[in-house]
Protein backbone atom coordinates (compact mmCIF):
# COMPACT_ATOMS: atom_id res chain seq x y z
CA UNK A 1 0.00 0.00 0.00
CA UNK A 2 1.06 3.58 -0.42
CA UNK A 3 2.13 5.48 2.69
CA UNK A 4 2.24 9.21 3.31
CA UNK A 5 5.13 11.10 4.87
CA UNK A 6 3.05 11.32 8.05
CA UNK A 7 2.76 7.52 8.07
CA UNK A 8 6.51 7.09 7.66
CA UNK A 9 7.18 9.55 10.48
CA UNK A 10 4.87 7.60 12.79
CA UNK A 11 6.40 4.26 11.83
CA UNK A 12 9.95 5.50 12.24
CA UNK A 13 9.22 6.95 15.67
CA UNK A 14 8.39 3.48 16.98
CA UNK A 15 10.68 1.46 14.71
CA UNK A 16 12.64 -1.40 16.25
CA UNK A 17 16.17 -2.12 15.12
CA UNK A 18 17.62 -5.67 15.00
CA UNK A 19 19.24 -5.34 18.45
CA UNK A 20 16.20 -3.76 20.14
CA UNK A 21 14.05 -5.57 22.71
CA UNK A 22 10.47 -5.30 23.94
CA UNK A 23 8.33 -7.02 26.56
CA UNK A 24 5.25 -9.05 25.82
CA UNK A 25 3.42 -12.11 27.14
CA UNK A 26 0.61 -13.72 25.15
CA UNK A 27 -2.17 -14.97 27.42
CA UNK A 28 -3.52 -17.24 24.62
CA UNK A 29 -6.95 -15.74 25.33
CA UNK A 30 -7.89 -15.31 21.69
CA UNK A 31 -9.26 -11.83 22.35
CA UNK A 32 -7.22 -10.37 19.48
CA UNK A 33 -9.12 -12.79 17.21
CA UNK A 34 -12.52 -11.43 18.25
CA UNK A 35 -14.34 -8.18 17.61
CA UNK A 36 -11.33 -6.33 16.26
CA UNK A 37 -11.69 -2.61 15.71
CA UNK A 38 -9.71 -2.78 12.48
CA UNK A 39 -9.92 -5.40 9.74
CA UNK A 40 -6.81 -7.50 9.12
CA UNK A 41 -5.53 -6.82 5.62
CA UNK A 42 -4.16 -9.80 3.71
CA UNK A 43 -1.38 -10.02 1.19
CA UNK A 44 -1.42 -12.52 -1.63
CA UNK A 45 1.32 -14.38 0.23
CA UNK A 46 -0.87 -14.62 3.37
CA UNK A 47 -3.73 -16.12 1.39
CA UNK A 48 -1.43 -18.54 -0.45
CA UNK A 49 0.06 -19.78 2.83
CA UNK A 50 -3.38 -20.15 4.45
CA UNK A 51 -4.61 -22.26 1.54
CA UNK A 52 -1.48 -24.41 1.62
CA UNK A 53 -1.78 -24.93 5.40
CA UNK A 54 -5.39 -26.10 5.00
CA UNK A 55 -4.55 -28.33 2.06
CA UNK A 56 -6.96 -26.58 -0.31
CA UNK A 57 -6.68 -24.33 -3.35
CA UNK A 58 -6.56 -20.56 -3.15
CA UNK A 59 -9.90 -20.48 -4.97
CA UNK A 60 -11.43 -22.67 -2.25
CA UNK A 61 -10.07 -20.74 0.72
CA UNK A 62 -10.99 -17.23 -0.46
CA UNK A 63 -14.81 -17.10 -0.40
CA UNK A 64 -15.13 -18.89 2.95
CA UNK A 65 -12.55 -17.02 4.96
CA UNK A 66 -11.95 -13.60 3.38
CA UNK A 67 -13.93 -10.55 2.32
CA UNK A 68 -12.95 -8.35 -0.60
CA UNK A 69 -13.25 -4.69 -1.51
CA UNK A 70 -11.57 -2.15 -3.79
CA UNK A 71 -8.89 -0.09 -2.03
CA UNK A 72 -9.81 3.53 -1.42
CA UNK A 73 -6.47 4.92 -2.64
CA UNK A 74 -4.87 2.10 -4.62
CA UNK A 75 -8.09 1.08 -6.41
CA UNK A 76 -6.93 -2.54 -6.50
CA UNK A 77 -8.95 -5.46 -5.08
CA UNK A 78 -7.95 -6.23 -1.51
CA UNK A 79 -8.90 -8.94 0.99
CA UNK A 80 -9.40 -8.91 4.75
CA UNK A 81 -10.04 -11.71 7.22
CA UNK A 82 -13.73 -12.54 7.46
CA UNK A 83 -15.56 -12.71 10.78
CA UNK A 84 -18.40 -14.86 12.02
CA UNK A 85 -21.63 -13.30 13.23
CA UNK A 86 -20.22 -13.21 16.77
CA UNK A 87 -17.22 -11.17 15.59
CA UNK A 88 -14.66 -13.96 15.83
CA UNK A 89 -12.17 -14.81 13.10
CA UNK A 90 -13.19 -17.59 10.71
CA UNK A 91 -9.95 -19.41 11.49
CA UNK A 92 -10.58 -19.45 15.26
CA UNK A 93 -11.66 -22.83 16.64
CA UNK A 94 -12.07 -23.45 20.37
CA UNK A 95 -9.76 -20.56 21.15
CA UNK A 96 -7.02 -21.71 18.81
CA UNK A 97 -6.02 -20.72 15.28
CA UNK A 98 -6.48 -23.37 12.59
CA UNK A 99 -3.45 -22.07 10.72
CA UNK A 100 -1.31 -21.15 13.72
CA UNK A 101 2.06 -21.76 12.08
CA UNK A 102 1.00 -20.11 8.83
CA UNK A 103 -1.31 -17.39 10.09
CA UNK A 104 -1.29 -13.95 8.42
CA UNK A 105 1.76 -11.82 9.11
CA UNK A 106 -0.35 -9.16 10.85
CA UNK A 107 -1.51 -11.76 13.38
CA UNK A 108 1.88 -13.44 13.79
CA UNK A 109 3.69 -10.16 14.35
CA UNK A 110 1.41 -8.75 17.07
CA UNK A 111 2.24 -6.74 19.20
CA UNK A 112 4.51 -5.51 16.42
CA UNK A 113 3.46 -3.86 13.19
CA UNK A 114 5.26 -3.86 9.86
CA UNK A 115 5.45 -1.60 6.85
CA UNK A 116 6.97 -2.23 3.45
CA UNK A 117 8.94 0.66 1.99
CA UNK A 118 8.53 0.51 -1.78
CA UNK A 119 11.33 3.05 -2.16
CA UNK A 120 13.95 0.42 -1.39
CA UNK A 121 11.85 -2.76 -1.07
CA UNK A 122 12.60 -3.12 2.62
CA UNK A 123 10.55 -4.19 5.64
CA UNK A 124 10.52 -2.22 8.87
CA UNK A 125 9.06 -3.29 12.22
CA UNK A 126 7.61 -1.09 14.93
CA UNK A 127 5.76 -1.34 18.23
CA UNK A 128 2.00 -1.48 17.81
CA UNK A 129 0.58 0.11 20.94
CA UNK A 130 -3.08 -0.44 20.12
CA UNK A 131 -5.09 -3.51 21.06
CA UNK A 132 -4.04 -6.18 23.55
CA UNK A 133 -3.43 -5.09 27.13
CA UNK A 134 -2.32 -8.50 28.41
CA UNK A 135 1.25 -8.07 27.18
CA UNK A 136 2.92 -5.66 29.57
CA UNK A 137 6.03 -4.83 31.51
CA UNK A 138 5.62 -8.21 33.24
CA UNK A 139 5.96 -10.09 29.98
CA UNK A 140 8.98 -11.88 28.58
CA UNK A 141 11.74 -9.75 27.08
CA UNK A 142 12.05 -10.44 23.37
CA UNK A 143 14.71 -9.38 20.91
CA UNK A 144 13.25 -8.28 17.61
CA UNK A 145 14.88 -11.07 15.63
CA UNK A 146 13.83 -13.64 18.22
CA UNK A 147 10.19 -12.62 17.85
CA UNK A 148 10.40 -12.66 14.05
CA UNK A 149 11.81 -16.19 14.21
CA UNK A 150 8.78 -17.43 16.17
CA UNK A 151 6.67 -17.57 13.02
CA UNK A 152 9.46 -17.55 10.43
CA UNK A 153 8.67 -13.97 9.45
CA UNK A 154 12.07 -13.43 7.85
CA UNK A 155 11.56 -16.59 5.80
CA UNK A 156 8.30 -15.27 4.37
CA UNK A 157 9.47 -11.69 3.75
CA UNK A 158 10.59 -12.56 0.23
CA UNK A 159 7.14 -13.96 -0.59
CA UNK A 160 5.46 -10.79 0.63
CA UNK A 161 7.99 -8.50 -1.06
CA UNK A 162 7.54 -10.01 -4.51
CA UNK A 163 3.75 -9.79 -4.15
CA UNK A 164 4.05 -6.11 -3.17
CA UNK A 165 6.13 -5.59 -6.31
CA UNK A 166 3.29 -7.02 -8.40
CA UNK A 167 0.70 -4.99 -6.49
CA UNK A 168 2.69 -1.78 -6.93
CA UNK A 169 2.98 -2.36 -10.68
CA UNK A 170 -0.81 -2.59 -10.95
CA UNK A 171 -1.58 0.19 -8.45
CA UNK A 172 0.54 2.65 -10.43
CA UNK A 173 -2.20 2.45 -13.05
CA UNK A 174 -5.33 1.83 -10.97
CA UNK A 175 -4.68 4.74 -8.60
CA UNK A 176 -4.99 7.10 -11.60
CA UNK A 177 -8.31 5.58 -12.60
CA UNK A 178 -11.71 6.29 -11.13
CA UNK A 179 -12.59 3.80 -8.43
CA UNK A 180 -15.98 3.14 -10.00
CA UNK A 181 -14.23 2.06 -13.22
CA UNK A 182 -12.55 -0.84 -11.39
CA UNK A 183 -15.40 -3.26 -11.94
CA UNK A 184 -16.66 -6.12 -14.07
CA UNK A 185 -14.10 -8.03 -16.12
CA UNK A 186 -11.28 -5.65 -15.20
CA UNK A 187 -11.85 -6.22 -11.48
CA UNK A 188 -11.89 -9.98 -11.99
CA UNK A 189 -8.71 -9.82 -14.06
CA UNK A 190 -6.98 -7.89 -11.26
CA UNK A 191 -8.11 -10.47 -8.70
CA UNK A 192 -6.86 -13.22 -10.96
CA UNK A 193 -3.42 -11.68 -11.35
CA UNK A 194 -2.99 -10.85 -7.66
CA UNK A 195 -4.57 -13.83 -5.95
CA UNK A 196 -5.99 -16.60 -8.14
CA UNK A 197 -4.51 -19.50 -10.05
CA UNK A 198 -1.50 -19.99 -7.78
CA UNK A 199 -0.45 -23.62 -7.32
CA UNK A 200 0.13 -24.27 -3.59
CA UNK A 201 2.32 -27.26 -4.44
CA UNK A 202 4.78 -25.05 -6.34
CA UNK A 203 7.09 -22.25 -5.14
CA UNK A 204 5.15 -19.01 -4.69
CA UNK A 205 7.87 -16.50 -5.53
CA UNK A 206 8.54 -17.94 -8.96
CA UNK A 207 4.82 -17.87 -9.79
CA UNK A 208 4.48 -14.20 -8.83
CA UNK A 209 7.65 -13.20 -10.68
CA UNK A 210 6.31 -14.84 -13.82
CA UNK A 211 3.25 -12.57 -13.66
CA UNK A 212 5.04 -9.26 -13.10
CA UNK A 213 6.23 -8.65 -16.72
CA UNK A 214 2.73 -9.09 -18.12
CA UNK A 215 0.82 -7.52 -15.21
CA UNK A 216 -0.19 -4.47 -17.23
CA UNK A 217 -1.65 -6.62 -20.00
CA UNK A 218 -4.92 -6.64 -18.05
CA UNK A 219 -5.28 -2.96 -18.91
CA UNK A 220 -4.14 -3.25 -22.49
CA UNK A 221 -6.91 -5.80 -23.13
CA UNK A 222 -9.63 -3.46 -21.83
Amino acid sequence: MAYTEVDFARFQKNELKPGDTFQFACAMCGNCCRNRREAILMTGADIFRAAKALGVSVEAVLPKNFETYVGEDSHVPLYVLAERLDGSCRFLRKGRCLIQQDKPAVCALFPLGRFFDTRDNSFHYFMNHSGCNTGSANGKTWALEEWLDEFHIRDTEAMTAVWHKLLTRLAEVTCRMKKEDICGDLLEDLRRVLYLGYDTSAPYIEQVEARIPSALDVFKRK
